[in-house]
């Protein structure tokens, strides 16, 4: 199994932050571990770091004022987790989602103060710091678009396509809940999809 900082090397790769840069950037960070269920990121909160998921899935949700849980968004390996508040390093800000382990996960915890140190002494490290913002924006940009113009049919292929594998790995009411329906109505849209 390819260890959790050989993962994010090979993601932030692309970013051009050197071998020396990156050396440095994983002295400051840590591989930390949770439990399916665990809560690692609570709205409301201030967010002191981000988190690369080596191993495992998460999900984004939000507690509505009737008290009902919305999902927005989910993760697999090999992304970053926020909570949304992100606008930059330097200012923290609080989380405008939760953030749930759907499964036993592992990743790697990096620490704001790590980023502002890299974007201090990095010329290309500024390019991670607007990918990570620019990233869980466009997500959720296109989720709240997604259900207004697709079909249901369609946002749940595209799901599938997104997160190989999640309807194995995510209990059905928190798809559910992602899609906008009831448990009933996506059993129907399950069998009406097989049936095809």
């Amino acid at each position: 199994m390819i260890s959790a900082f050989i993962q994010l090397k090979n993601f932030i790769a692309p970013f051009g932050l050197s071998n020396a840069d990156f050396e440095v950037l994983s002295q400051k960070c840590e591989v930390v571990k949770f439990k399916k269920n665990d809560i690692i990121i609570k709205a409301g909160e201030k967010q002191n770091c981000i988190y690369f998921l080596s191993m495992g899935i998460i999900r984004n949700f939000v507690l509505t004022m009737d008290g009902n849980i919305s999902t927005y968004g989910f993760r697999i390996e090999n992304m970053l987790i926020t909570g949304y508040g992100l606008h930059n390093f330097h200012n923290e800000q609080k989380a405008l989602v939760s953030v749930e382990c759907l499964e036993n996960c592992e990743m790697i915890k990096i620490p704001f103060n790590a980023l502002r140190y890299m974007e201090e002494s990095s010329k290309d490290a500024h390019k991670i710091a607007r990918f990570i913002a620019d990233a869980h924006i466009i997500d959720l940009v296109n989720f709240i678009i997604s259900v207004d113009t697709k079909s249901l049919a369609e946002r749940y292929d595209n799901l599938e396509l997104q997160f190989p594998n999640i309807h194995q790995r995510v209990p059905q009411h928190i798809i559910a809940s992602y899609l906008r329906i009831s448990r009933v109505h996506l059993s129907r849209v399950k069998k009406s999809m097989i049936s095809k």
